[in-house]
């Protein structure tokens, strides 16, 4: 955001603090540098505070805490971790980009050696330090989307893995129909898995590791535990200087990002936003999301055009995820959060080719569809070897534009016997969507 906020405004003091030794680094990239996909760890880091002090003029302070904030005198406490040191800043506009923090469940024994959140570079540093050491077994507590991403880098390193995850499904941005198929790719990679499980505490094992205790009376060996049950926004700053939050404990942002402050934003993992199919406020920490917010906001502060503001218009939740030969992923709204919401859906399930069936290499591709009872497209979700981001992406762009089941049957998509049908899966779920539509009208 700062170097976005630096391209419109050149004649602007822009300080960012930062409570870590680390600026401008790949998150997202993290796991696969545990699992040795990317082997060169200086490949995560984007930018450093040196390049941002000199190519864009951004006074970083690194290790630097802003442990305050008085909206009234516009100024923020800060404190320096090395040094000690207290001092306080003014500022015209402020924003608070300090995104989201493990979540830490209240487990005795779970502050142990060797059991570690995976979040951060120190994360990253302090498990693969662990692996290093000659590690055989790891338990991953939590089966979202990190702990699955997870489990497969460590089968790549040739650890024992099992997920402990406590409800009955793994990945729950998908339908338990779908998450099925990941389930059975992790099994088939020798993740164990135990679902509807959890942990009721850690005993250290001698010399290292711990054993895990399952409210099932089973126990489990590990010379490393990985925490993944999810994250929640760490916006203590934002409550203790009076600005509201919301249910989910996110900054209650307006669609220009601004606080209940006006002079101060907030953006990212720590804000509470709206889905845009449900029309739910909640914590949904993206990446995508978050570098949109990111910009407009910047655009917001620079204030080119008095009176103008650009809006942030909610965030719909697209995502997915690689383990090892199967991708899967979903745009929109689940079939859980259409329910919690009371929203009347149906749902076609199709298994079709990824391309022609003629053309060597074709997989089975499992598409999911919900609709409204009007026809408008509402989620979808897929799973599969290939081609699953390019019918997602179609998808995502149809629940954007609020498309109906008819408009997929007759999107013209790019066809050639490698990558598709002249009658893709999105054409085939969305005319049989259309005929239960009509068949339910009847």
């Amino acid at each position: 955001m700062a170097t976005k906020l630096r391209r419109l405004r050149s004649d602007v003091d822009i300080v960012l603090f930062e409570r870590s030794r680390y600026v401008s680094y790949a998150n997202c990239g993290l796991l696969y540098h545990i699992e040795g996909t990317i082997k060169d760890r200086n490949k995560l880091f984007l930018e450093t505070a040196d390049s941002l002090r000199t190519k864009h003029g951004i006074d970083v302070r690194l290790q630097t805490e802003v442990t305050g904030i008085d909206p009234g005198a516009h100024t923020v406490t800060v404190r320096n971790a090395v040094t000690q040191m207290q001092s306080v800043e003014r500022y015209d506009k402020l924003v608070i980009a300090t995104g989201a923090e493990p979540a830490i469940p209240d487990i005795p024994g779970i502050a142990g050696q060797g059991i570690f959140p995976m979040w951060s570079v120190p994360n990253m540093d302090h498990i693969l330090e662990v692996i290093g050491r000659g590690s055989h077994t790891a338990v991953v507590l939590g089966g979202g989307y990190v702990g699955c991403i997870m489990a497969e880098a460590l089968r790549e390193r040739q650890l024992t893995v099992t997920i402990v995850e406590a409800q009955q499904q793994i990945l729950p941005f998908l339908d338990p129909d779908v998450a099925e198929y990941a389930l059975q790719e992790l099994a088939s990679h020798a993740v164990s898995i135990r679902l509807g499980e959890q942990v009721t505490h850690f005993v250290p094992r001698s010399p290292t590791g711990q054993v895990v205790h399952l409210a099932s009376g089973e126990t489990i060996d590990a010379d490393l535990v990985v925490l993944a049950v999810g994250v929640r926004p760490l916006s203590g700053i934002a409550a203790d200087a009076g600005l509201a939050l919301g249910e989910s404990g996110g900054i209650t942002v307006s669609a220009s990002l601004r606080t209940s402050d006006p002079d101060i934003y907030a953006v990212g993992d720590v804000t509470e936003v709206i889905h845009t199919v449900t029309g739910q406020s909640t914590s949904i920490p993206l990446a995508v999301p978050a570098h949109q917010q990111a910009r407009i906001a910047a655009a917001n502060i620079a204030g080119l055009e008095p009176g103008w503001s650009d809006h942030y218009r909610g965030t719909q939740a697209s995502s997915i995820v690689k383990l090892f030969n199967l991708s899967c992923g979903s745009t929109g709204a689940t079939s859980h959060q259409l329910r919690r919401r009371n929203v009347s859906f149906d749902a076609v399930f199709i298994h079709p080719l990824n391309h022609a069936g003629y053309y060597p290499g074709a997989v089975p591709l499992h598409l999911k569809i919900l609709y409204g009872k009007n026809g408008r497209v509402l989620g979808a979700q897929a799973a599969g070897q290939e081609g699953v981001d390019k019918r997602l992406d179609v998808l995502a762009t149809a629940i954007y534009f609020g498309a109906s089941v008819a408009d997929l049957d007759n999107l013209q998509l790019a066809y050639s016997p490698p990558f598709g049908m002249p009658r893709d899966p999105v054409n085939i779920a969305g005319s049989l969507a259309e005929a239960k539509l009509k068949r339910n009208r009847d």
